[in-house]
């Protein structure tokens, strides 16, 4: 088998996780960016209002991200009721933010994998049992290879 240098580029393409964050991330740098312009006449809003919206921003859109992860990592590891039992609870405790995050990052997350992605991982999704089956086999077969 040769050993085949990657460029970063194509190191990149192939995580998933990683290609969201950076898109995420991007995307709320550029809607703050966008609010600050509306702002730049406003006399009440300082420097100190910007910086504390950009991570209200940030935090919102990557935490959001990052528990929709965790979600998916524990649900594939508990199998199906512990799948149904987190987003109950999940459900119960934000209403329906949980179910507009999750679904607007898995519209998102298939948008990505379909453009960009090209990792040999199949690829997760909130709201599919069967996507978290298919990973939590596909995991099993590499630690036997």
């Amino acid at each position: 088998m040769e050993n085949q240098v990657k460029s970063p580029l194509q190191a990149l393409r192939n995580k998933i996780v990683l290609i969201e964050a950076i898109e995420l991330a991007m995307l709320g740098f550029v809607f703050w960016i966008l609010a600050s312009l509306i702002t730049i006449g406003a006399p009440d809003v300082g420097l100190s209002n910007l910086i504390v919206f950009f991570i209200m921003i940030e935090g919102g859109l990557l935490g959001s991200w990052l528990i929709y992860n965790l979600y998916i990592r524990i649900a594939r590891a508990g199998g199906r009721s512990i799948d149904i039992a987190l987003w109950v609870i999940a459900t119960v405790v934000t209403a329906s933010y949980t179910f507009w995050a999750w679904t607007i990052l898995d519209i998102n997350r298939w948008i990505i994998a379909k453009l960009f992605y090209r990792g040999a991982a199949p690829v997760e999704y909130a709201w599919s049992v069967r996507s978290k089956q298919i990973r939590k086999v596909w995991e099993a077969n590499q630690i036997t290879k």
